[in-house]
């Protein structure tokens, strides 16, 4: 199994725009089949709570696969207090830790897609994210002040840009479900392509249950 930072490495747009069109295509189509596979996760009141490109890879039919659930906990809604959870907090992996796990408040599933938008950026720019950031500058910058990566907005269509701020925006309760981030990937697939496939694939069963 190929994991995702080994593909992020070796993928390079081409000079002709149909290539740019597929590459664009390709990024957009691993970011769906990693929100639906999230999406089962959390229709099972799970959360994973370390989304990271080293717990995701690709099986030998080019799949995604999420893999090392070791911080993954079932939620009991009994347990749910003004809307989250009293969970343990620095859980996972600082550079796409959700800022209500570092600062160790109650938090729920949005957790999880902080991290999706933070890994979504990474997959459409080629970069890592928060590059040469010690932990004192990611707790000063990213955890206290809100700083995020910089979307390529003159580069990238508007639909993308919007989807990496509204899922890592600091409001957690203001983030999209993974339900509706897997219905803004496919309109966005079926944009690039110039038809409805895209559209049909919350429709299919097209890696739903990619674990």
């Amino acid at each position: 199994m190929s994991k995702l930072n080994g593909v992020l490495g070796s993928v390079r747009p081409g000079k002709k725009k149909t290539k740019l069109v597929e590459l664009s295509t390709d990024r957009l189509l691993v970011c769906y089949d990693l929100a639906s596979a999230m999406r089962y996760m959390h229709n099972l009141s799970i959360i994973y709570r370390d989304l990271k490109p080293d717990n995701i890879g690709f099986d030998i039919r080019g799949d995604v696969k999420i893999f090392d659930l070791g911080l993954a906990k079932e939620l009991n809604p009994n347990d749910m207090v003004d809307g989250n959870y009293k969970l343990t907090g620095n859980t996972g992996s600082l550079r796409y830790m959700a800022p209500e796990i570092a600062k160790a408040e109650p938090y729920n599933f949005s957790a999880d897609i902080y991290s999706f938008g933070i890994i979504f950026w990474q997959i459409c720019s080629l970069s890592t994210p928060y590059s040469g950031y010690s932990c004192k500058m990611h707790a000063d910058l990213v955890v206290k002040k809100g700083y995020r990566p910089k979307p390529n907005e003159a580069g990238w269509p508007i639909g993308w840009v919007q989807l990496c701020r509204n899922c890592w925006t600091g409001r957690a309760s203001e983030r999209p479900t993974f339900e509706e981030v897997c219905e803004i990937l496919g309109e966005e697939i079926a944009e690039l392509r110039g038809d409805d496939e895209g559209r049909a694939l919350d429709r299919s069963s097209r890696s739903a249950h990619s674990m």
